[in-house]
C-alpha cells in the first residue's frame, strides 16, 4: 500500500508574509524545498529571495493597510491554499517614564502584530471559507504564554503576542465548519538579526538545550502546519523554544 506524503507541498498555492526576516526567509527556503508555488511579501519587497528559491513573485506590502493586503491578495489571484504570516515588530522602549514615545511605540506593535495579521485574515478567509480548504499560520512567541526570556522582553511585544494567540483559536472556532485551519507557532529566542539587536541578557546555561534556536527550526514546523498533514489541527499554537516553556 502506497501513502500520500501530506507533507509534500508540491502543487499548493502559499502566501507567505514576513519574507524578508530570518524566519521568514527560512520558511520560505523550507516551503520551497517542499514544492510549493510561493507568493511572497514583507515591506520592502523580498525580490532577491524569490529568485533564489523560485517564488512566483515578490511583493511590497504594509499589513496594516488593509486596502494594501486586498490588493496583493487580488494581484496573487486564483485559489491560495495556505497563508503564513511570519510578519512581526518589536522596538525596546521605556514603558515607565517613556511619555509620548512609548505610547507611539505601543501603537505600531499593536498594528504591525495584532492588526496586520487580522487584514491578511480578512483577506484569505472568506475564499478558504467558501472553497471549503484551506490552512493559515500566524507567528506568536513564547513571550504570550510567560512575558519572555527574559525581564527586558518589550511589556507592548509580550501583549501583542498574547493577543494574537487568541486571535488564532477565535479564527480556528469561526473557520472550522468549513474545513479551514487556523494554527500559529510560538518560537522560543531564535538567532536572528532582531534577536541580536535587541541586546537582551540571555543566559545560555539556564536554557534547557543550552542554545538559541535556529530560523529553519521554525520554518519546518510553520510549513508542516500549512501543509495536508495538520488539516485535523486547529487552535493550536505549536510551542517551538527549546524546553523553555511547556503547554
Amino acid at each position: 500500500m502506497t501513502m500520500k506524503n501530506h507533507f509534500d507541498l508540491r502543487g499548493q498555492r502559499l502566501f507567505l508574509t514576513g519574507a524578508g526576516g530570518a524566519i521568514g526567509g527560512a520558511t520560505a527556503r523550507v516551503c520551497a524545498t517542499l514544492g510549493a508555488e510561493l507568493y511572497l511579501a514583507d515591506l520592502k519587497a523580498p525580490t532577491e529571495l524569490a529568485k533564489e528559491i523560485g517564488a512566483r513573485a515578490a511583493f511590497a506590502l504594509d499589513n496594516t493597510k488593509r486596502d494594501d493586503v486586498n490588493a496583493v491578495v487580488k494581484a496573487i489571484g486564483g485559489e491560495l491554499d495556505a497563508l503564513i504570516d511570519t510578519s512581526g515588530y518589536y522596538v525596546k522602549g521605556d514603558w515607565i517614564d517613556g511619555g509620548d514615545d512609548w505610547d507611539a511605540l505601543f501603537a505600531r506593535t499593536m498594528d504591525i502584530n495584532v492588526k496586520g495579521p487580522t487584514n491578511l485574515i480578512r483577506a484569505v478567509l472568506p475564499g478558504m471559507m467558501e472553497r471549503q480548504r484551506g490552512r493559515i499560520v500566524l507567528t506568536s512567541s513564547m513571550a504570550a504564554r510567560n512575558a519572555g526570556s527574559t525581564l527586558a522582553v518589550e511589556p507592548a511585544y509580550a501583549a501583542s503576542k498574547g493577543a494574537l494567540s487568541a486571535l488564532v483559536r477565535y479564527f480556528a472556532r469561526q473557520a472550522a465548519a468549513s474545513g479551514v485551519v487556523v494554527n500559529g507557532v510560538a518560537p522560543g529566542p531564535i538567532l536572528t538579526p532582531l534577536l541580536v539587536s535587541a541586546n537582551q541578557p540571555f543566559a545560555l546555561d539556564n536554557y534547557p538545550m543550552k542554545r538559541f534556536g535556529q530560523p529553519e527550526e521554525i520554518g519546518w514546523p510553520c510549513a508542516f502546519l500549512a501543509s495536508a498533514g495538520a488539516t485535523f489541527t486547529t487552535g493550536a499554537v505549536l510551542d517551538v523554544n527549546g524546553g523553555m516553556c511547556f503547554s
